[in-house]
């Protein structure tokens, strides 16, 4: 048998990682990109030119007026939302329980007013501020129900009403 041995082609790249072949694509994309858009621009007659300007100017000069009218409808939209959301007589329904509620912030202030009381084995720094905050919290959850009644009596006190 007659073996020839092959000559090593010593003019061969070595063989690239995953990182660098993504690197090499990458890099030759980025020629591709740069000899195409040369070559167009270098390309160009005075009628594609043209056709550029005006395609880039109209574009310019019609923006602002496309963004005006789209937001326009987009707030139309949100208003026929609410609108429908609010229901006839144009207020918000009332939720069954308030935000702080449905968190247990309300039951919270009360059980820690309970627990003012110290052991004597931990020191009690900002304890008062603690306190006082919680009583600042409990009154404005207060005043907020005392609204929300008096908001209550209003709409009921306006339903038996004539015009």
């Amino acid at each position: 048998m007659d073996h020839q041995a092959q000559p090593v082609d010593t003019q061969q790249p070595p063989a690239l990682n995953l990182l660098g072949q993504l690197i090499a694509r990458l890099s030759e994309y980025g020629q591709n990109a740069t000899n195409n858009i040369s070559q167009g621009f270098n390309n160009m007659s005075p009628q594609s030119w043209i056709r550029v300007i005006v395609i880039a100017g109209g574009y310019m000069l019609l923006r602002p007026y496309l963004m005006k009218a789209v937001t326009k409808g987009a707030v139309e939209k949100m208003e026929r939302d609410d609108k429908k959301e609010r229901g006839e007589d144009g207020t918000l329904p009332h939720p069954e329980l308030t935000p702080n509620e449905y968190r247990g912030i309300k039951d919270k202030l009360y059980a820690d007013d309970e627990n003012t009381g110290g052991d004597g084995t931990t020191s009690d720094w900002g304890q008062k501020a603690r306190v006082r905050q919680r009583k600042m919290l409990r009154e404005l959850l207060e005043e907020d129900e005392r609204r929300r009644a008096a908001l209550d009596e209003d709409a009921d006190i306006q339903e038996f009403l004539e015009d």
